[in-house]
Parts: structure tokens; sequence; C-alpha cells
């Protein structure tokens, strides 16, 4: 059983790749899809009836269907952690095939620890379908390990960002009023708040550099907005790009935008003030009253008891 459990996945591997070679599949439509030959130049000619009709090809098998349904899934699937790659922070070629191989590598790791804790530990004396159990559980767990670590650094991130976005935009205010473009700004903020705001330096590095080298200026503040997701960024990039487009200053624009983060982050100050009277009351309960309890009535029922004098 336990030999099963490990050599599973190798097996299902081998019979989707075993399926996917069949000789039902359409070649013209994966060729297509995969290799982007375009259907005109693929399509193979049709034999003739004798009438001089030409002949209907069968229709698109059941294997066919699936792997082009899996295919489109799994397409739609990089795409997804791609842009949650991106936003925590990973940037790389291959960051998509590297995350998936680690998710599958640590669930086969934990599953296959699990599995030997219980089968030669002799304190673990457990029944074959629970043991069953504990070794797919952890395998799932070591499934998702490295997703919940991303979306934590994705959070942790954002808060960094939100953080330093109103002092950037004090830094992009007093540049600009000084005669600074807005690509010199940003590298001139970028390298005062590297140490301050090491991840929002970094993402108005990368910015800077998009708007230099590429041709459309909007595609670069549109990857700003994937990269870190906030609120307050969207709000930075529509000022930025219809200031450069209907001309607006982008000293004025910027300290209307700095004044308005900061007040909503006082406004957040004060609403977390308000409610920690309630969030309080609970813990109160629970462990002052009763100490106090103990403090008030503890001499007075020593006394009677005769304890103490």
């Amino acid at each position: 059983m336990e030999i099963l459990i490990l050599i599973l996945p190798l097996i299902i591997l081998v019979l989707c790749s075993l399926l996917l070679k069949g000789k039902e599949l359409s070649v013209e439509r994966i060729n297509t899809l995969v290799l982007n030959v375009p259907a005109s130049l693929n399509a193979r000619p049709q034999k003739q009836n004798s009438d001089g009709t030409r002949r209907q090809r069968s229709k698109d098998t059941f294997i066919t269907r699936l792997y082009l349904s899996l295919r489109g899934q799994n397409a739609a699937s990089s795409e997804k952690i791609q842009s949650l790659l991106l936003r925590a922070g990973v940037r790389g070629e291959n960051s998509v095939e590297i995350f998936r191989f680690t998710r599958f590598l640590i669930a086969v790791l934990l599953g296959a620890i699990a599995l030997i804790i219980l089968t030669f530990a002799q304190q673990f004396q457990v029944t074959q379908p629970l043991k069953t159990v504990i070794v797919l559980g952890s395998g799932v767990l070591g499934f998702f390990i490295p997703t919940i670590l991303m979306i934590n650094n994705i959070q942790k991130r954002r808060e960094e960002v939100k953080a330093g976005l109103p002092d950037m935009l004090d830094l992009m205010v007093i540049c600009i009023q000084g005669g600074l473009s807005l690509e010199p700004a940003l590298a001139r903020v970028s390298n005062e708040i590297r140490y301050s705001y090491k991840i929002l330096s970094e993402e108005l590095t990368a910015l800077n550099v998009e708007l230099s080298y590429l041709g459309d200026r909007f595609q670069a503040y549109q990857n700003l907005q994937n990269r870190v997701d906030l609120p307050e960024v969207k709000s930075l990039v529509s000022m930025m790009y219809q200031s450069e487009k209907l001309g607006t200053p982008l000293g004025v624009a910027f300290n209307t935008l700095a004044e308005e983060t900061r007040a909503e982050r006082m406004s957040l100050a004060e609403k977390k003030a308000g409610s920690l009277s309630s969030k309080l009351t609970v813990p109160m309960i629970v462990f002052f009253v009763p100490a106090m309890f103990v403090v008030i009535m503890g001499p007075p029922i020593l006394q009677l008891l005769g304890i103490t004098e």
C-alpha cells in the first residue's frame, strides 16, 4: 500500500502521456493551438468520393477535446500564477515552472516523510486507512504550502507599499517642483527611499526602466498597477496617465494624491482606535477580572478559613 501511494502520481502521468499520444488526436487543431500554425496551412486535402463530392472528416474524438480543454485551463492557470508571482516579487523567465515543480516536490516529500514516520516509528500504532489519510493529507498540505507563502508575501509587499506611498508622493512633489521631469524624479525618489521602503523603491525603479524603454507609456503604468494591485497605486497610475495626456501639472496632482492618501491612513488609524475598546472587552473579562477577584477576595477568605490572622 505504501509503495502504491508513492508511485501513484507517476502512474497517472504515464497514462496521461499515453492517452495524449494516441492516433485519434486531431493533429491539425493541436498544431494550430500549440505551434500557432495557421489553419489554412495546416489543413490536409480531403479525399473525394466517386461522385466528385468531398468527404467530411470525422469529428474530433473525446481525447482531442480533453487535450484542448486541459491545455486551455493550463494556459489560464499559468497566467494567474504568473500574475501572483509578479505581485510577490518573483520575476524570472521560468518562474511558473519552478513554482509548480516546487509545489509538487514539497507535496511528495511531506507525503514520503509522513509515510516513513508512520511505518518505522513504533509509538505510532495506527490503522491502515488512517495511515493512508495522514499520508495523503500531508501531500495535500505540502501542495498548498508554496501558495500560502506566496499569498503571505504579496500581503506584506502591499502593506509596505501602502505605508510608504505618502512619503514617496511628498518627495515626488519636491522633485517635480524643483524642475525635474517624471523619469529623473522617479530615479531620485527610488534612490532616496531604498533603505526605508525597499519594495516601493524596486517598483519605482522598474517603472522608470519601463518608461524609458517601452514604446507605450500606458503599458508601463499598467504593469505597475498589475504588480502592486492596490487602490492607491491604481489612483496614482490614472493620475500620471491623465496628467501626461491632458497636460495637468504633476506637482499639483502628486500633492493632492498625497493629502488624500495621508487622510485615508489617518482615518484608518482612528477607526482602529475606536474599535479598540470593544476588542479589549473579552480579554479583560477572561484574564483581568479573575485576577482582580483573587486579589480582592483572597485575604478575607484566608482569614475566614483561619489560615492568616
